[in-house]
């Protein structure tokens, strides 16, 4: 079953077949894509009124690589011997790994993403908010 992304390189939807490429995965090959609201395969059900990802289109993905890799790793947050550099920072200049788009926590670990996550986003306070208002 397919189901959308938005492409957040050129500002448009695209169908997507199950699996995508994740540019910020250690591995970037395409991996199956999961529903953001219930932490279970898009396969698994009908997900049309679930949030959608933001993942840039195969037609865009190497324009979006082109663009990211402008920046050089010196203008890039990391730790100074150049072991691992962090495409986020927090308000600080700390590296993050993400951030949640509901309440926005900064997450340094993904264990940190993992338990907002979890169980249908339970530790999400504003998530949670809009879910029982739905």
């Amino acid at each position: 079953m397919s189901h959308q992304h938005f492409c957040d390189s050129a500002g448009h939807y695209w169908e997507c077949e199950g699996n995508a490429v994740r540019l910020f995965a250690k591995d970037s090959s395409p991996t199956p894509c999961m529903c953001l609201n219930h932490q279970v395969s898009m396969e698994d059900g009908d997900h049309s009124k679930c949030s959608i990802e933001l993942l840039a289109c195969p037609e865009h993905r190497d324009e979006q690589i082109r663009r990211l890799s402008q920046s050089g790793p010196s203008e890039l947050p990391g730790s100074e011997d150049g072991t691992e550099v962090s495409m986020f920072i927090d308000r600080d200049g700390k590296p993050i790994v993400g951030f949640c788009l509901w309440c926005d926590m900064d997450f340094y670990s993904m264990s940190e993403f993992e338990e907002h996550t979890e169980d249908e986003m339970k530790a999400c306070p504003v998530y949670q908010e809009w879910k029982e208002e739905r």
